[in-house]
């Protein structure tokens, strides 16, 4: 079982959305594949040197052996890093991948916040006003009733005694 290691900050998907982390992914998968061909082309040229240092000594030519010895361990130590850059690139695309799940899992849970905004802007109230705005259009209510009722006594007062 692999250790969970802390993961470096160029691998935190915080505040990315799923389309973000996705292209985030892609960068880093492209990185792996071009150090992946460089590394191949190191291992070509590796190969190459290797058959020029038995030619060399094949022709007794000692001093152009030991000077594609050199080159050649030129190569080895370029080839040493490519392949731990892309174990480690490779090792990120991983850890990127397991987190895309809980990135598109972020997504898809519903903000409570944000819900009730929206639904606010909706029906055109706000939190709290819904009630206030009941009040006040019962007082509106109330305060038309008292004036036609107002109205209905004066009107029965001048039919009455008219």
């Amino acid at each position: 079982m692999e250790t969970l290691m802390p993961m470096p900050d160029d691998i935190d998907l915080t505040g990315l959305d799923l389309p973000g982390a996705k292209a985030y992914l892609l960068d880093f998968a492209t990185a792996a594949k071009l150090t992946r061909k460089e590394l191949e082309a190191v291992e070509a040229d590796q190969g190459v040197w290797t058959k020029r240092i038995a030619l060399a000594e094949g022709k007794g030519m000692a001093e152009l052996a030991d000077q594609a010895r050199a080159r050649l361990a030129e190569i080895e130590s370029k080839r040493a890093a490519l392949a731990a850059e892309l174990a480690e690139t490779e090792a990120k695309v991983r850890r990127i991948r397991e987190q895309l799940p809980m990135v598109a899992a972020k997504e898809r849970s519903i903000d409570a916040d944000r819900l009730l905004a929206e639904l606010q802007l909706m029906t055109g109230t706000l939190l709290g006003e819904g009630n206030a705005s009941l009040d006040a259009e019962m007082a509106k209510l109330e305060s038309q009733a008292s004036v036609d009722a107002s109205l209905d006594a004066l009107k029965r007062d001048r039919d009455s005694g008219g």
